[in-house]
């Protein structure tokens, strides 16, 4: 029968245990760790640090497959949703043999934005309005259960928008800044 999830420990000798189809749990010398791949994405995140004698540590890290996306799409994105900062807005970077910029149809409050997903997203970019500032909210982080990089732009009244960035893994997230993601 295959699991969603697997459970491996990082012994001396490598990965032991069961994969799973999703993601797996590794115990680790230095805790538990997640670790997922898709066809964009591979990720290892601690998720909770812990010291376990008889382990061999990981290390963390997050692996943009197509290497990291162009600095440019991030800044047009910014400026597409400065120029309607009034509502809450949806943007994705996508993967079509490069990476693309895409404004899927959607129904934007000044609270709230519902979109279509789109397929081979790996940025998701939402907005707060004018003067709010870049944070994930509990909503986020509900929404956000796949596995995929997310993006908050905030701060839209100001001449220089702030953006908070993170990894999420089914549930668990990791920050990240804007040199890991762009070139």
């Amino acid at each position: 029968m295959t699991k969603p999830a697997g459970y491996l420990t990082n012994s001396l000798t490598g990965l032991e245990g069961e994969r799973g189809v999703f993601y797996d749990y590794i115990m680790a010398g230095n805790g538990l760790f997640l670790q997922a791949r898709n066809k964009h994405l591979a990720a290892t995140v601690c998720i909770a640090p812990a010291e376990v004698r008889g382990l061999t540590p990981i290390q963390e890290n997050v692996e943009l497959l197509h290497g990291k996306i162009p600095r440019y799409l991030l800044e047009l994105a910014i400026s597409m949703l400065c120029a309607d900062s009034h509502i809450e807005q949806y943007l994705a970077i996508i993967w079509e043999g490069e990476y693309h910029l895409k404004k899927p149809d959607q129904t934007a409050t000044v609270a709230s934005v519902t979109y279509d997903v789109l397929p081979d997203t790996v940025l998701d970019i939402h907005s707060h309005v004018e003067g709010v500032g870049p944070h994930f909210s509990y909503i986020d982080d509900h929404d956000e259960q796949g596995f995929c990089l997310s993006a908050v732009v905030g701060d839209l009244a100001n001449l220089f928008p702030t953006v908070e960035l993170r990894c999420g893994i089914y549930g668990y997230f990791l920050p990240m800044s804007r040199e890991e993601i762009f070139i």
